[in-house]
């Protein structure tokens, strides 16, 4: 397998101060123009398998990307980003957000619903459904578990996947495959639709090449996370 990790283009809350963080923000018209770039930098690709999270700025990003190519894509129930979909900001904000309605993600992210593949545990009364925040420790522990499930699914196919996420998920999920038991804050920064490349074979991952926003124009180039 050949596996493409990306963050998804700009959003709502990634240009905003903290204290103004929406639960489900969409992508910026910055982001929008990364999302373009992105798709344009894709569809130069053939890829087997397009992957993606039910929170609304990686569907937007994704959406992008199945409009350039008509590729169909899978929404993965536990690819979201760490914490989940929470209201307000900072270490006391745990009351959960409702998220999006499956009819809700499926049309974000393909023109067609054919196109669109859906976890069964993602229902019409939302993907979060009102769940509390998730912890720190949970979200390490389902960062393995989706390393597991991409591993699982894909092996050790010639298989091409892109994935489009988030930057905490994406960074548990490096230090996983890469480093185990390092700090995540060994990766630094993730840009927003920062491409990162990784093959697994015979049970090990190996990093390609890191963080790359070949793609985008600098003044397009965004994610500092500072």
């Amino acid at each position: 397998m050949q596996l493409y990790l990306v963050r998804h283009a700009e959003s709502e809350n990634n240009a905003r101060p903290a204290y103004l963080r929406v639960e489900d923000p969409g992508i910026t018209a910055v982001g929008r123009l990364q999302a373009q770039h992105l798709a344009d930098w894709v569809r130069t690709m053939a890829f087997d398998h397009l992957i993606t999270s039910p929170f609304l700025r990686t569907l937007q990003t994704t959406r992008y990307v199945t409009d350039a190519t008509g590729a169909p894509v899978s929404i993965w129930d536990n690819v979201y980003e760490r914490g989940g979909c929470f209201r307000g900001h900072g270490p006391d904000a745990t009351e959960g957000g409702i998220g999006l309605g499956r009819s809700g993600v499926i049309r974000h992210v393909v023109a067609q619903a054919d196109r669109c593949t859906v976890d069964s545990s993602i229902g019409e009364a939302g993907w979060w459904a009102g769940k509390p925040r998730e912890t720190d420790d949970e979200a390490e522990v389902r960062a393995t578990t989706v390393v597991q499930r991409f591993a699982e699914t894909f092996g050790d196919s010639q298989d091409v996947v892109v994935a489009i996420i988030h930057a905490d998920l994406k960074r548990a999920m490096l230090r996983h495959m890469l480093a185990p038991g390092a700090d995540a804050g060994l990766f630094g920064a993730l840009r927003n639709v920062g491409v990162t490349k990784l093959d697994f074979s015979a049970g090990t991952w190996q990093l390609d090449w890191f963080n790359s926003v070949t793609h985008l124009p600098s003044k397009l180039i965004t994610g500092n996370e500072s």
